[in-house]
């Protein structure tokens, strides 16, 4: 089997779905099981699920030429119905979240992507599934809002990250 790195040498691009959050704050994990589920299942095949938890500088590893797109998936305050979520673009939006200083568990994709903007790295496009929380709480696991469109997030999400 070939590695995403021997893909690279041959001159593939290679796409990414990143999960992002926090195990211990309920439904904020939905990135994070997300990408669990697709490995679990051994649906990422033509891309490679990451998880990259709270750790968003990570991510600078992936911001390169041989990156042809990257999806992540988090959750966030949208003001839509909990359970529901929407796509957008990192350009398009505006962090309203403050934060004290960039570090290696720092919780906003947002301002970590316009640090590798101003910082010359390569971004590739960049499509990011914000999917609306029920309860954000101390606890591990996920709402039973959340839980029951799992599946539905996994086949969003592929179907998303394969397309041309």
């Amino acid at each position: 089997m070939m590695s995403i790195t021997h893909l690279f040498l041959f001159g593939a691009l290679v796409k990414y779905i990143m999960g992002v959050g926090n195990y211990s704050m309920f439904d904020d994990s939905i990135g994070i099981k997300v990408v669990e589920e697709i490995t679990a299942k051994n649906l990422d095949q033509g891309f490679s699920a990451i998880d990259l938890s709270g750790n968003l500088l990570n991510i600078f590893s992936y911001l390169n030429e041989g990156t042809e797109k990257i999806i992540i998936v988090d959750s966030g305050e949208f003001e839509i119905t909990p359970g529901e979520f929407i796509w957008f673009t990192p350009d398009l939006v505006v962090s309203t979240k403050e934060l004290t200083n960039i570090t290696s568990h720092e919780g906003d994709i947002i301002k970590v992507l316009k640090l590798a903007m101003e910082t010359g790295y390569h971004l590739p496009p960049i499509q990011i599934m914000g999917i609306q929380p029920e309860c954000i709480k101390s606890e591990f696991g996920l709402s039973k809002t959340l839980e029951s469109n799992l599946a539905r997030y996994l086949q969003v999400v592929i179907s998303k990250i394969l397309e041309d």
